[in-house]
């Protein structure tokens, strides 16, 4: 995990589902940070979370919303925002 994002783990990262993880970084990250978080990793951990009890802005859960079912099959967060927007 790059050095920037361990900010949001300041109780440890080591021993947390991959679903925490990627819910940590929706709930507390910025954009960019959160765009930036390993692919593969929050695509993994998107599946098992419910955007709709996510403790963040009603725009970013929107966002999350929109965007959760083309992460299937989609290999960058560009693919993802294209199929939302097509």
């Amino acid at each position: 995990m790059p050095a920037h994002q361990n900010k949001y783990f300041w109780d440890g990262s080591e021993n947390i589902s991959t679903r925490f993880k990627v819910q940590r970084i929706i709930e507390y990250a910025s954009f960019p940070d959160m765009i930036n978080f390993p692919f593969k990793e929050f695509q993994e951990g998107i599946e098992e979370i419910d955007p709709e009890k996510l403790r963040t802005s009603e725009k970013r859960k929107r966002f999350i919303i929109m965007a959760k079912p083309h992460f299937s099959g989609a290999l960058s967060w560009e693919e993802v925002v294209e199929k939302m927007i097509a």
